[in-house]
């Protein structure tokens, strides 16, 4: 029955489209955020430029592979697989070949985006080389997204106040989201199914919890802010739009509603 199959196939697979806290994703815009996400973003260009003429594009992709992958990330889970993939990009290379190594079902993606979010001095660069080389080369402009995107995100209810419309955040690492409303809906209600279903749930004294599913509605206008990088994903069904690192996006709306899930 291919409307069975259809279904089961839309059925959410990875974990990249969801995150436990807003912490490591967003941070509030003020002058600081602002001045700081400019600089990152020039470093980014600059690196991928080669403005300082010491380390053109081929040199990226070795230099990834060899400090950063090999030395830096040796005890993560898949790092066969991750090896294999920047093995390739090195060769080849490929950027392609570095979205395969993000989008695989492994550690990487946590790490990277964590040592990201938190400005890790220790392989900064190489970091800083695999911003600039998803963000700007060339290879990628097909994949280039404008449009409406959607995330599933558990946040302290607390910080979801401080968010109030008319504010400007700022994504601190890689952001995985879906063209798709009905894939990040099925995300929410699976998480929420089994957030409920957990005796321990955390609340404050007065009975509220203190972290809420919620979902993100992002809406892209400006190119390389987003890729859809579905073809290029382990899990193609899913609709995946990658938002860049150090993007500024303001809060439109805020609106509660109620999903009905069972389980």
């Amino acid at each position: 029955n291919d409307g069975i199959k259809e279904l089961f196939l839309r059925v959410p697979n990875s974990n990249r489209l969801v995150s436990d806290t807003g912490a490591i994703e967003w941070i509030l815009i003020d002058d600081d955020v602002m001045k700081k996400a400019k600089e990152e973003r020039h470093i980014i260009k600059s690196l991928y430029d080669n403005s300082t003429g010491t380390t053109p594009i081929d040199k990226m992709f070795e230099k990834i592979e060899k400090n950063y992958i090999n030395k830096g990330l040796t005890n993560i889970s898949g790092i066969k697989n991750i090896r294999r993939y920047f093995r390739k990009a090195t060769e080849e290379q490929n950027i392609l070949w570095i979205i395969k190594a993000y989008t695989a079902e492994t550690d990487f993606y946590k790490i990277l985006n964590n040592e990201i979010a938190a400005g890790a001095s220790q392989y900064q660069n190489e970091r800083r080389y695999i911003i600039a080389l998803i963000s700007h080369n060339l290879r990628l402009d097909e994949f280039t997204f404008i449009g409406t995107a959607y995330r599933v995100l558990r946040i302290n209810n607390d910080d979801l106040k401080k968010y109030e419309v008319g504010c400007s955040l700022m994504t601190k690492s890689f952001v995985s989201s879906s063209i798709d409303r009905k894939v990040a809906e099925l995300f929410l209600c699976q998480e929420a199914a089994q957030s409920e279903a957990q005796v321990m749930t955390r609340k404050k004294i007065d009975g509220t919890l203190i972290k809420s599913w919620i979902m993100c509605r992002y809406e892209i206008k400006h190119r390389r802010t987003g890729l859809h990088i579905e073809n290029s994903s382990q899990y193609a069904n899913e609709g995946e739009i990658l938002i860049m690192p150090y993007s500024v996006f303001e809060v439109k709306d805020k609106k509660s509603s109620t999903f009905m899930f069972s389980r």
